[in-house]
């Protein structure tokens, strides 16, 4: 299965999916989840950017965990690769009431001696894990028993055929303390999920996930996929047309805020995210994502001889509230650009604006994580990426 380390390489993918939706708010809640997920995996996978046929995932089902009145849906999953050593992530979310924001806290361990996930290689009936003292003081150990198992005859993605298990059934648990480093929320974890289930997949075609123009999508928020992987390369003529309008402003280390406007959507995707590498082998990610109106993200306009100026605004639910104005000088323009769409060849201009993103001052722009509340800093340097379809040169 590839799989990108770079926090925004399924954005566009699965962006489009999520403002589909937008229109019905029950639906919204698991769109946002998928792309939270996918983008999660990403950042916790160490080394990146890997390639393994054979994956065998624990996956427990999610069970509640309250903290403070906070109701969060929790999950565990391990993940381990032929050739590779384990990698557990914990994983607590919540839905906005209105279904149109989600947040969401990771907290992963890839220890260099390996998580210990022991199972039935040819019927996954039974399995076994044990963290021992990899990821001190935080230890799991438990046993799964299945009480079904699924196979399906699949053609591999070398081309031969191969046989993908999944088996469902209960856990036992003998340890179960997950520690983090963020208390009240989330502190320690001892909540016990009941069930899992075990998947094997030895390189089906169909489970392999190709971004095929993954490295391109990190750009659709400025700042955020560059600060966190290498760059990306340049954009080319062939590639989808993933946005009209992009914004992206670095707080700090980790900390970062992101608004989008996905081609041919009307609502406006925004996005915080903080994120840490705990040495050696640990790292916590927590991010909000929400759904706005189309005027939370305007264009830039002149304002002034070599002055711009775009007025942001939060989606103002409970998660993303306040606003904030960028200003810059005149844009970099870049014409000749083209992308597809529809099975259309859409021709496009480029326009860059750097400058800053200033939070307002009667109502500054906060992403109200559980955890530790993200502000917009003044002064924070930002980037307003602008497609022009309407421009050929």
């Amino acid at each position: 299965m590839f799989r990108l380390g770079a926090v925004g390489a399924a954005i566009a993918a699965l962006l489009a999916a999520g403002a589909a939706s937008a229109s019905a708010s029950t639906s919204m809640a698991p769109s946002l989840r998928m792309r939270a997920q996918a983008v999660e995996r990403a950042h916790l996978v160490p080394h990146g950017f890997f390639f393994s046929f054979t994956t065998v995932a624990l996956q427990t089902t999610p069970v509640d965990v309250v903290r403070n009145g906070v109701t969060y849906s929790m999950s565990m999953t391990v993940y381990q690769d032929a050739g590779s050593g384990g990698t557990l992530q914990l994983r607590l979310s919540r839905v906005a009431p209105d279904g149109r924001a989600f947040q969401s806290h990771s907290y992963g361990f890839s220890p260099q001696s390996g998580i210990h996930l022991t199972y039935d290689k040819k019927t996954l009936r039974t399995a076994a894990l044990d963290t021992t003292t990899a990821i001190t003081p935080s230890q799991v150990t438990g046993a799964f028993t299945a009480t079904s198992v699924k196979a399906k005859t699949c053609r591999l993605y070398d081309g031969r055929m191969g046989t993908r298990r999944v088996a469902t059934g209960t856990m036992s648990w003998s340890a179960f303390d997950v520690v983090t480093s963020t208390a009240p929320f989330f502190g320690t974890i001892h909540t016990q999920p009941a069930t899992a289930r075990i998947i094997k997949d030895p390189g089906c075609s169909q489970g392999v996930v190709v971004f095929s123009s993954a490295a391109n999508a990190v750009r659709a928020i400025p700042k955020i996929g560059p600060a966190i992987v290498t760059s990306a390369p340049h954009e080319r003529y062939v590639q989808p047309c993933f946005f009209n309008r992009a914004l992206g402003a670095k707080v700090g280390p980790g900390r970062f805020f992101g608004f989008e406007k996905a081609y041919r959507y009307p609502q406006i995707f925004q996005y915080a995210l903080r994120a840490s590498q705990v040495p050696p082998d640990e790292g916590e990610f927590h991010d909000i994502e929400a759904l706005a109106g189309r005027s939370s993200l305007p264009k830039p306009v002149k304002v002034g001889a070599g002055r711009f100026e775009a007025s942001i605004s939060a989606s103002g639910d409970e998660f993303m509230t306040g606003s904030a104005t960028f200003t810059s000088g005149p844009p970099a323009i870049r014409t000749g650009l083209s992308c597809q769409a529809g099975g259309r060849t859409r021709p496009f201009a480029r326009l860059t604006y750097r400058g800053t993103l200033e939070p307002d001052g009667s109502s500054p722009l906060v992403a109200a994580f559980d955890t530790l509340p993200l502000a917009l800093r003044e002064g924070t340097p930002a980037t307003y990426t602008v497609r022009d379809y309407g421009r050929r040169d």
